[in-house]
């Protein structure tokens, strides 16, 4: 019988899923569109129209594709209280959607791959933390006395590089949740697995010969079997 051939992935465009990642974005709010296009239009600096704002939700569906710029990232980031990275993270691979990029061909890109970029990998998030770290923001709040001495009330702002150890805490929890199914189910394998090695490092605990089953034997076991001569 003829093998079928798999199904090719509906295929997204970078900008079909930051159109979608604003659907989301109104839904998690809980928003109808009127009350997105009010929220919007201080950061984007005018208001949508509704027909507009629907347009950009319907651009996933349609023939006419919205392409967004950074301004409008920005002030979606903004609205609806998201890190700009909601927008460009890509649906599960269970919505069976493949990225189409110039590189990807005609299955598109998997989706972790785009997913990698929008998280970061190793690497590239050592090289990020580099690059938080020349970006320090010296600033001081001061108090001056009566006497004129000053007091200095502590920084404006923290320092912005542990705000990547989040970014890396959530990474850790994607990579426990999609080996392990979470944190609970790691502990458990952890657990199972110490238990194995205590048995292991059981002194009490003896290797057979090569040429032996490997049943195990305690030392001073006259019932263990014995190797063969």
């Amino acid at each position: 019988m003829p093998r079928r051939p798999k199904p090719s992935p509906r295929l997204w465009t970078v900008n079909q899923i930051i159109a979608f990642n604003v659907g989301k974005a109104r839904m998690l709010r809980g928003w109808t569109q009127e009350e997105a296009v009010q929220a919007l239009a201080p950061y984007l600096g005018t208001k949508l129209s509704t027909a507009s704002f629907s347009a950009i939700e319907r651009s996933i569906d349609t023939g006419r594709v919205r392409e967004f710029n950074g301004d409008e990232l920005l002030a979606f980031a903004r609205g609806f209280r998201v890190p700009i990275t909601w927008f460009f993270t890509p649906p599960s691979v269970w919505e069976g959607v493949g990225v189409s990029t110039p590189d990807a061909g005609d299955d598109g890109l998997d989706p972790l791959v785009m997913l990698h970029a929008v998280l970061g990998t190793p690497e590239t998030l050592a090289e990020y933390r580099a690059y938080l770290l020349s970006w320090p923001d010296p600033r001081h709040r001061l108090r001056i006395r009566p006497d004129g001495t000053k007091e200095n009330l502590g920084r404006v702002s923290e320092d912005v590089h542990p705000m990547l150890d989040d970014l890396l805490r959530l990474r850790a929890q994607k990579q426990l949740r999609d080996r392990f199914g979470g944190v609970d189910e790691a502990r458990d394998v952890l657990r199972a697995l110490t238990a194995v090695l205590d048995e292991l490092d059981d002194p009490s605990f003896e290797e057979p010969p090569e040429d032996e089953p490997p049943t195990k034997r305690r030392r001073g076991d006259a019932s263990a079997p014995k190797p063969s001569s």
